[in-house]
This record gives structure tokens, sequence and C-alpha cells, in this order.
């Protein structure tokens, strides 16, 4: 009931969600797992044939619709082989050993081992969503999924000492606790999927806010909270794009637009790890540059005013040209003071006619 309840939460969320497709994955696999759980149960009330040969691998796809489910969370092509050779396994194994050469201890070590490896597929299809503020949703499944791991492997042990016995043995406290164990966990699992689509929804609810929608780069407001502590070594570089109101007026303010969003692009590919851009305000940009000396910080926006230049009649439709201001910080800079520091550069590019670049002087960054 817990698992099916769970399920019909996810089909719920699903119309709600940019991520329904995974969501229905896990419902539609929660309630096959819990089927074939439940005919799993039922042995020697129910035909053989129903308990194993259809109660495992139902278990085994159940949990495949998980693993692909989690894929197309993440993001990644799903790879249904996975589970799909599982699967087969757990077919032909309970075939052979349930109906046609009868043996507990075989069944239940194919079993284990192969719960195992599917539960290490789930947790592998995760952790590419590692660095997205999913941490405590990914530790709920990490950790259910590695208890039921080691409850599969102390099960399969204990076949191969020839202790198991049949489900429908009264009295059985061992197979009452992997039963119970395991069916607690497969809860915990879902419950942990669903909130890492939770947590993953809010990341990207908060991505959203800090990113400006036409360009994609960082908001004014998001550069506050990414700042580093200080600003030493780093270089600022201040973009604008010349007679912006002209191409807005002549072409209209989808080809401002598109200016603007090629503008994003251009600033985006020169983005090293830990380099930051972000959309100022109107046509102003700033391209925050860390560990950089003045002619490397010249270098890199030479290229940027190069690349609008030559790239814009095929990306951006009509001619673009912008201008460039750069700063270096100094200690105890704060980033209002580098900010207009370029800025004063950026207007001196303007000064002498434009598509170019100016370095801000010794003195401009001595002041305070």
């Amino acid at each position: 009931m817990a698992s099916l309840t769970l399920a019909a939460l996810a089909c719920w969320l699903a119309p709600r969600s940019r991520y329904a497709q995974a969501l229905h994955w896990w419902a539609a696999g929660a309630v096959l797992a819990s089927g074939g759980a439940l005919l799993n149960v039922s042995q020697n009330v129910l035909p053989t044939v129903l308990t194993l040969v259809v109660g495992n691998p139902l278990m085994a796809l159940g949990v495949g619709l998980l693993i692909d489910g989690t894929h197309r969370l993440a993001g990644t092509a799903p790879r249904p082989l996975q589970w799909l050779v599982p699967l087969l396994c757990l077919a032909a194994s309970s075939l052979w050993w349930g109906l046609w050469s009868p043996s507990l201890p075989s069944r239940a070590v194919v079993f284990s081992l192969l719960t195992v490896w599917l539960m290490g597929c789930l947790l592998a299809a995760l952790w590419p969503l590692r660095r997205r503020g999913i941490g405590i949703g990914l530790a709920f499944v990490t950790v259910a999924a590695l208890l039921l791991g080691g409850l599969m492997l102390v099960l399969a042990l204990h076949a191969l000492q020839g202790a198991m016995q049949p489900v429908s043995t009264p009295g059985n406290a061992f197979n009452t606790l992997i039963y119970l164990v395991g069916a607690m966990t497969f809860v915990a699992i879902q419950a942990g999927l669903i909130l890492v689509h939770q947590l993953l929804i809010i990341e990207d609810l908060r991505l959203e806010a800090e990113r400006d929608p036409l360009t994609g780069l960082l908001n004014r407001h998001a550069l506050t909270s990414r700042l580093p502590p200080t600003l030493a070594g780093w270089a600022l570089i201040s973009v604008d794009v010349d007679h912006f109101k002209r191409i807005n007026d002549t072409h209209g303010h989808g080809a401002g637009d598109r200016v603007l969003a090629f503008v994003g692009q251009v600033l985006q590919r020169h983005l090293r790890e830990g380099d930051l851009a972000v959309r100022m305000g109107g046509e102003e940009f700033a391209v925050l540059l860390h560990g950089m000396q003045a002619a490397t910080a010249h270098a890199v926006a030479e290229r940027l005013r190069g690349d609008l230049e030559r790239l814009a009649p095929e990306h951006a439709g009509l001619p673009v040209t912008a201008s460039l201001g750069v700063a270096l910080a100094t200690a105890g800079a704060e980033f209002p003071v580098l900010w207009r520091q370029a800025d004063t550069a950026l207007y001196a590019a303007k000064a002498q006619g434009r598509n170019r670049v100016a370095l801000a002087t010794a003195l401009q960054a001595a002041v305070p």
C-alpha cells in the first residue's frame, strides 16, 4: 500500500513537472515491482508459474523502469540492457530451478546477486545529478539501496550454506526479516527518488531566478551571491553593444533580442570554470575572469570583440560590434569600484571610435 501510494503521488506530480516522463516511469516501475513481490510471497498459494516465473521477472522489470526513469531525470541515455539481461536471467532461473529442476538455494543466489546489480545500476543512474543540489535525496536513496543490496548478499550466503527454507514455512524468522526489510527499503527508495525530484525542481527554480532568460547569463542580483570573498587577482571586462538603440529602431526589438542572445552565447563560450558572465542590464555585460594579468585579460577581451564582430552576421542576422573596457582588481577592491573602472575604460573605447578594447590605466586602478 505504501509503494502504491507513492506511485500515485508520482503520477499526481507528473503533469506539474518538467520531468513528467521520469515520474511516469517510476510510478509504473513501483506498481510492477509491488505486483511481482505480492506474487512472490504467494508461493504454495498460487501456481509456481505465477509466483516465480512471472513474479521474479516482474520485480526486475519494475526496478528496471525505476532505473530508466532515473536516467531520464538525469538527462542521460537509458540503458535497458542493464535490467533486461537480469530480467531474462531471473525468468530462466525461475523456470529451471522453480519448475523443471527445483533448487531453492540456486534460485535465491541468482535472485540476490541480480538484485545487488540492479541497485548498483540505480545508484549509477543517479550519480550524474550529485552536483545539482540533491545531496539529501541522493543519500536517502543510497542508504536504502545499500541496505537492500547488503541484505541480498546475506540472503545469498544463507542460501549457499544450505540454510534456506521455503517462504511458506511457518514461523521462519529469517524469511520474515528478508521480506520486511526488503519491502521497507524499496518503499524508502521510492520516497528518496521523489525527494530527489522535488529537490531538483527547487534547484532548477533557483537557477532560473539567477539567470537572465534572454541570454542565459547570470543576472545582476545573482552576481552578489557569486562574488568571491576577495577580487584580488581577478579581471573585469565591461561589454557594451555599439549603437544598440539604432539596432532596435532600425530592425525592431526582435532583432535587438537576437543580438543580446548572441552576445550571451559568445561570452559563455569564452568562460573557464570559475569565471562569471553577467548581464548587468540593457545591452551592458560584465565578464569576471580569475587569475588574470593585464596582458592576458586584454587578449581575452580582444578575442571577445573579434568573435562578436566576425560571427554576428551569421548568428545574429546583422552586423554587430561592441566596445569593451578591462580593469584589474587590486587587493581590497570591491566590485562597484572595479565596475566603475572598467566602465570608464569602456567609455574611453567608445570615445576612440567604438569596436575596440580599452584597458583601465594604473592611475584609474588605484582610485577608490
